[in-house]
């Protein structure tokens, strides 16, 4: 488990799942306030991984644009989208439909300097992917 963001009303961990998947799924938690949104994230194959991991680091380099890890053939799913805004602050979209739980969360105006460990995250992530090949 990666506990990328641990403020006192914030926190925000990944969990590397390669044996769930043949997919490159991963594990989501965020917790803000009182509200909690967990879930597995399958883009529905490491490509989906690949793109959105290039995406944050386009992000983190020119300070603009937008990421997201999603089912790519379907749009459908649980999904996952980092924006940076006009600021250059950094927002979280979290969408969760599964059975019967729903959730639907966004952290806003996040500190920048956070993404370099998302990256850093699906980086360690993306190396299972030849290991398990």
């Amino acid at each position: 488990m990666y506990e990328i963001v641990n403020e006192p009303n914030l926190t925000i961990a990944f969990d590397m799942d390669t044996q769930l998947s043949p997919f490159g799924a991963f594990g989501i938690y965020i917790k803000q306030g009182n509200h909690c949104c967990s879930a597995i994230i399958d883009t529905g194959d490491w490509w989906g991984i690949h793109r959105g991991y290039n995406e944050l680091v386009n992000m983190n380099r020119t300070c603009k644009g937008k990421a997201s890890f999603r089912q790519y053939l379907t749009d459908c799913g649980n999904k996952l989208i980092f924006t940076l805004d006009f600021k250059g602050s950094l927002n979280i979209d979290v969408a969760i439909y599964e059975y019967n739980y729903e959730c639907n969360m966004t952290i806003e105006s996040l500190d920048q300097t956070y993404l370099p460990k998302f990256i850093a995250f699906f980086e360690a992530f993306l190396e299972r992917e030849s290991e398990e090949s």
